[in-house]
């Protein structure tokens, strides 16, 4: 009788991803440094120590989160297809939607804090609530990033290592290396992310980056008090120039890489197979519909109920009760009451997505053929993600305040969109562009070899291969861009002209004093809307996908 092979080693199986793990870490790492380096105030590091802590308190619920998403999407069946549709859904649903979404709940005019007996006194606020909507909000979009990048190269590490060791060792000597420098390129967007938006910072007061600008901004035309300390308004008041061009540099820094990586995904490579077992199959189902009820059915029941609640005098006693009447009215009246903010975040949403698509298909296909054109299509969306919102808002106040009167550009500034649809252009670019690159990336090599052969010029390769064939998904991409663009909030506040409001902005102010029935009612009309608006996008992508690959 012959004795067994000795086991393997099943690390020899997998490819070098250590020397990318440590690139990323002395990226990040060293640039974090210097940061703390430049900005010797206390107060400037302070900033600086909220901004990227919050990142990574919500990258330490995103990535669980996000990993049990992409696990459960990879599978088949009902319930991997529902959450793949939700997360889908999720990705453009805005930051003060999901802030409505659970301060319903716990906030100090939650439907749980009534319950309580606790009255304006929020059940959870601070980083906690910060860290937890950041988190979940964050929880799609690594999801997203897990899904693409385990499509890269090809699964054959993963099936010859299972020939040596359990599948617990497969997965933590070769998959989890494998998607490690996926996972730090996700606590990166989030701490990006978290550094560009205030939804969440300016409702639970953490003073990052794009909060202290904001504030500081806002101090400078109205006195904005809240709950803030004096130590924390004159932290804002005196936020420093040098500061905030160092953060950003840092963040642009690390933005190029992300969106180098991101630009450079191949998507030829194998699907993820899921395990073919009962047992796996029905664990996969259990943790679908517990993802579910997280992120989708409790933030809605949430709106819902607070939504449909009210107050009655029963025998002279004030008696707390909930009604389908009183859902369908605070929707209705918050439809009628917000009709204004609908039609200006409507037309600036328009023309902000129509501008996006229409660069981002130029430059999109330009960098299909060039490695310069996609390395300046990866700067620009670097450089734009790497921009707080309120720093946008701020650089065109700036750069229009002193125009002369009677001027164009003056007449521009105060009086139409232009500087909403400028502001909004510039923060929805990076996800924007990011969406019209995916679909140019698919264009056939081949195609375009052909075509070039055949002496068809740059235009007509453009037009064919460029528009015609992608029609539909540009058309996909357009809703999902104008989705996105309609729940910008960040940086077109701030220029605004008078007598123009967007439904982000009235929301975020209805927000600082709490959910009640009017604010719950127009976040249904608002997060239906954005839904639809994306789900007809990415229908219309997966369309031309289909279609294409029928031809």
């Amino acid at each position: 009788m012959t004795n067994p092979p000795p086991k393997q080693n099943s690390n020899r199986f997998l490819p070098s991803y250590r020397w990318t793990r440590i690139a990323i870490a002395t990226l990040f790492g060293v640039g974090l440094l210097l940061l703390f380096l430049i900005c010797n105030s206390s107060a400037d590091r302070s900033v600086i120590a909220r901004t990227v802590m919050l990142g990574i308190c919500t990258s330490l619920i995103a990535l669980p989160l996000g990993g049990l998403i992409a696990w459960v999407c990879s599978g088949k069946g009902l319930i991997s297809r529902a959450l793949l549709i939700a997360n889908v859904a999720l990705l453009m649903v805005p930051m003060f939607i999901h802030v409505s979404g659970w301060d319903a709940a716990f906030g100090k005019l939650g439907w749980l804090t009534s319950t309580s007996g606790q009255v304006l006194v929020p059940l959870v606020s601070g980083w906690v609530a910060a860290s937890w909507i950041h988190g979940l909000a964050a929880a799609p979009q690594v999801a997203v990033i897990l899904l693409i990048g385990m499509q890269m190269g090809s699964r054959v590490y993963e099936d010859q290592a299972v020939l040596d060791t359990t599948p617990a060792g497969v997965f933590w000597n070769v998959t989890f290396p494998r998607i490690a420098p996926l996972l730090i390129l996700c606590v990166i967007w989030n701490i990006v992310f978290c550094a560009r938006e205030i939804a969440v910072t300016d409702l639970y007061q953490i003073g990052t980056l794009a909060e202290q600008i904001y504030l500081g901004y806002s101090l400078g035309i109205n006195a904005i008090g809240g709950n803030w300390t004096a130590d924390q308004l004159a932290e804002a008041g005196n936020i420093g120039s040098r500061l905030t061009i160092a953060m950003i540099g840092w963040l642009c820094a690390v933005s190029i890489f992300l969106f180098v990586r991101l630009t450079s995904l191949e998507l030829s490579g194998d699907q993820i197979r899921p395990q073919k077992t009962v047992a796996a199959g029905i664990r996969r189902n259990v943790v679908g519909i517990l993802l579910l009820a997280v992120l989708i059915v409790v933030p809605v029941v949430n709106v819902l109920m607070r939504a449909s609640f009210y107050v009655a005098s029963v025998d002279g006693v004030p008696t707390q009760g909930y009604s389908i009447t009183q859902l369908f009215s605070a929707v209705s009246g918050s439809a009628l009451d917000y009709r204004s903010e609908f039609a200006w975040s409507l037309l600036i949403a328009l023309v902000s997505a129509t501008l996006i698509l229409a660069f981002a298909t130029l430059f999109g296909f330009a960098a299909r053929r060039s490695r310069l054109a996609q390395f300046f299509l990866a700067a620009t969306m670097a450089l734009t993600c790497a921009l707080p919102g309120p720093t946008i808002g701020t650089m065109i106040a700036a750069l229009f305040s002193d125009l002369e009167n009677g001027s164009l550009l003056h007449w521009l500034y105060n009086y139409t969109i232009f500087a909403p649809v400028l502001a909004n252009f510039i923060f929805c670019w990076p996800v924007g562009a990011l969406v019209v690159w995916f679909v140019l990336r698919k264009v056939p090599e081949d195609s375009l070899e052909s075509a070039n052969i055949d002496g068809a010029g740059r235009m007509t390769r453009f037009s064919r291969f460029g528009l015609v064939e992608n029609r539909l998904a540009l058309v996909g991409c357009w809703f999902v861009t104008f989705a996105l663009s309609f729940g910008e909030l960040s940086a077109s506040q701030i220029v605004r002209p008078a007598g123009m409001d967007t439904v982000p902005r009235k929301m975020l102010g209805d927000l600082h004093a709490g959910v009640n029935e009017m604010t719950a009612g127009i976040t249904i009309v608002t997060a239906i809307t954005i839904v639809v608006l994306s789900l007809i996008g990415w229908y219309f992508i997966g369309l031309n996908r289909r279609s294409v690959g029928r031809r």
